[in-house]
């Protein structure tokens, strides 16, 4: 049995949407399972200084420079994106 879930990585920062990624996995693994994330964590990526922040409270707003953050998820998106633009 999984009793505890959730979308907080050190790397990849999934989106609280990929919850159903998530169940389907589980359950072909057959593992009784919570009926969604039991702790979402919400990140973003600054687009100004590109540093992945933490959502808390629902303040979008840039730990490191203050600048406002994303509404939509973008972590994933913006490397894929910028490694284009960087060549």
């Amino acid at each position: 049995m999984v009793s505890e879930v959730s979308n907080h990585s050190t790397g990849y920062c999934p989106d609280t949407s990929s919850w159903p990624a998530v169940a389907q996995a589980l359950d072909r693994a057959r593992l009784r399972r919570p009926s969604g994330f039991t702790i979402e964590v919400v990140v973003r990526r600054c687009l100004a200084c590109r540093e992945c922040n933490i959502v808390r409270e629902d303040d979008f707003v840039c730990v490191f420079c203050e600048s406002d953050l994303p509404a939509l998820w973008n972590v994933g998106l913006f490397d894929s994106t910028q490694e284009q633009t960087d060549r």
